[in-house]
């Protein structure tokens, strides 16, 4: 049964940039988006939600491990995996301790990616992420835990919740948050500052940070 995943695809070799568009489009549902350049891959990184990355390292103007840095600052829990024409030992090294999931090495079998990317996914990923003093947000239920009792969220709120607790301690914009929130909805009837209010008030901490012209953030208070 196919599943619905929205995965960013970042390789200049064309040939293969097609195989994984035709692999990920038959085995998933969701869009598919796919880049050659670094520079393409930074502005859909910006402007979109993604389940799962895949960052060729060596890929023009950006490469895939400054590419895998930019990521993490902003999300530190979507996989990624890391696609290698060599195996030299910096480059391994420096991808695993700035965050990347999985690699593979040029050249693969799909079937070996498709093995990689169903134990990625199915992998139990950490289950809670520590936010403040006894508070912290279930990645599995999508709700914040304060003092072992689970606060309960309606369906936007828990959308909005996990939107910004992907991206911990980094603004996201306010059109990236109604596009994942609304889900195409028309939203006019209930404003972005009203849900941002009633989360506000269900959670013991002021985390949520607002600035103006750039966005609101899930703020960490642990250190």
């Amino acid at each position: 049964m196919k599943t619905s995943l929205k995965v960013l695809i970042v390789e200049d070799n064309m040939q293969l940039n097609m195989a994984l568009i035709e692999f990920f489009s038959l085995k998933y549902f969701d869009s598919i988006v796919s880049v050659t350049t670094g520079m393409k891959a930074i502005h859909h990184i910006d402007t979109n939600i993604f389940d799962l990355y895949l960052l060729d390292i060596n890929i023009p103007e950006i490469n895939g491990l400054e590419l895998l840095e930019y990521i993490r600052k902003k999300d530190i829990t979507t996989p990624i995996i890391m696609i290698t024409a060599s195996l030299e030992i910096e480059n391994f090294t420096f991808a695993f301790e700035k965050g990347c999931n999985e690699y593979i090495k040029k050249p693969f079998h799909l079937k070996e990616l498709d093995v990689r990317v169903d134990n990625l996914l199915n992998k139990k990923q950490p289950k809670r992420v520590n936010i403040a003093y006894q508070l912290q947000y279930d990645l599995l239920h999508e709700s914040f835990i304060y003092k072992d009792k689970t606060i309960h969220l309606r369906y936007k709120e828990k959308r909005l919740s996990n939107l910004l607790i992907k991206n911990l301690n980094t603004y996201v914009n306010v059109d990236v948050i109604h596009d994942y929130v609304w889900e195409g909805e028309i939203r006019e009837s209930y404003p972005l500052r009203q849900l941002i209010a009633e989360l506000r008030k269900k959670l013991p901490f002021n985390i949520i940070k607002s600035q103006m012209k750039v966005g609101y953030m899930i703020a960490s208070l642990i250190d």
